[in-house]
């Protein structure tokens, strides 16, 4: 087969079935690229149309995440806590490695005084994150649950692995919120210009369009099917002919012929 497979004809169509093969593929992951793209456009244009709600209204002090509250806008007043901010390592931001800015509002909205970490922006040097003043501000930002440290290592001082509220509560003498905000308003405005914003992330059940990823598993069924058929063809070409069995009788017209040339001519002696 592989003798076959050399021949130029074949080598032409292995070319061809090449070219057919990277073109479906790229196709499909087109198509689940698509997919992706629009089912977050959607959660987004659906996250951004909720309505602010106050915080009160939406959770409390040492209470389970809201299930609900993923993505949700929620409204807050208090005073910074600079004493206790924190950075988180290993985040990026437009594809720039750096940090986020963590700094707990103290707030008593839910009528009693709590701690609620507020991701207030980005930095790519430690040395860029302010210290807010211990004034009263109105914030407007964007709920997220609790995160997991993962990375397994002891983190720098004055820095924590993740948003690990259940690691928070050991640290922070006081009730704390479970969940976050990642601050999308303040007034007034006490953040450095030096910290950027970070865009909440979007929340959502599901990240792709089912209907797009099954275009996607079309192209790649129509690649594995031209690979099977060139294999069948190659090794339907690579198969000698078939030959007749050795006893097998010979077709009609050869056993005339046979009959023909055994038969006396004239002239022939007797």
């Amino acid at each position: 087969m592989i003798r076959t497979a050399l021949r130029p004809g074949w080598l032409a169509l292995l070319a061809l079935l090449a070219v057919v093969v990277v073109s479906f593929y790229q196709l499909g992951m087109w198509q689940l690229g698509v997919s992706s793209n629009k089912a977050a456009r959607e959660l987004a244009a659906a996250q951004a149309t909720r309505p602010t709600e106050a915080l009160a209204e939406v959770t409390a002090p040492h209470q389970p995440f809201p299930a609900y509250g993923a993505g949700l806008p929620v409204s807050a007043s208090g005073e910074y806590d600079a004493s206790l901010q924190f950075l988180v390592p290993d985040r990026l931001l437009d594809g720039e490695p750096g940090y986020w800015v963590v700094t707990p509002l103290r707030t008593d909205v839910s009528g009693e005084v709590a701690l609620l970490p507020v991701v207030r922006g980005f930095v790519t040097d430690p040395a860029q994150a302010d210290l807010p003043p211990a004034a009263g501000v109105q914030i407007v930002g964007t709920l997220a649950p609790s995160e997991s440290d993962t990375t397994g290592q002891p983190p720098a001082p004055g820095q924590r692995g993740a948003i690990d509220t259940a690691d928070l509560v050991n640290l922070w003498d006081e009730p704390l919120y479970n969940s976050f905000v990642f601050l999308v308003e303040e007034t007034p405005a006490t953040t450095s210009a030096d910290v950027t914003r970070v865009p909440p992330p979007v929340f959502g059940e599901s990240g792709i369009d089912p209907r797009n990823v099954g275009y996607a598993l079309q192209w790649f069924v129509f690649a594995l099917f031209a690979v099977y058929m060139y294999y069948r063809f190659l090794r339907q070409a690579s198969q000698p002919p078939p030959q007749p069995p050795a006893d097998a009788e010979p077709a009609p017209e050869l056993r005339h012929t046979a009959a023909a040339s055994s038969a006396p001519h004239p002239g022939d002696p007797a």
